[in-house]
């Protein structure tokens, strides 16, 4: 019961973790950072599961992390108004071709990455958006302006 038990406090963990890390930081893992999550993963398993490394309480940890991520995202579809509290939200980022600097703020994000984005999504200047939005995954959507087009 102790390895479900720490299984859970790591999930809730690691949950919160994500959370407060940012969006944008998640979806651009370095190969260093790849290796340092390996890392983390490593010491959280073994966190879990303590001193018992028999096979067994690795499946019972992973089974208890695997069935509180399905609960998780059964609670997010089953109750649609908490969604923003388990997934989060979209932040807008521009709007009618004008950043707004508050949200770059809250996001941690610079104007060189905001440019960065559109540039890979073949937008040459903000004027052209009316909406850029950094989506819950930390992926960006540009939304252009019909005049513009």
């Amino acid at each position: 019961m102790s390895i479900v038990i720490s299984a859970a406090v790591v999930f809730v963990l690691v949950w919160v973790v994500v959370r407060i890390v940012g969006k944008r930081e998640l979806s651009e893992l370095s190969a260093f950072d790849f290796v340092i999550l390996v890392v983390v993963g490593d010491l959280v398993a073994e966190g879990v599961i303590s001193e018992d490394t028999s096979v067994t309480g690795a499946v019972v940890a992973v089974a208890t992390i695997a069935v509180l991520t399905v609960a998780m995202s059964w609670l997010s579809w089953r109750l649609p108004r908490r969604r923003s509290f388990f997934e989060g939200v979209p932040t807008l980022l521009v709007r009618d071709g004008r950043i707004i600097h508050e949200s770059l703020r809250i996001e941690r994000l610079d104007e060189a990455d905001l440019l960065a984005a559109a540039r890979t999504n073949g937008i040459e200047h903000l004027e052209q958006v009316k909406w850029a939005v950094l989506e819950q995954d930390g992926s960006f959507s540009f939304f252009a302006d019909e005049q513009t087009s």
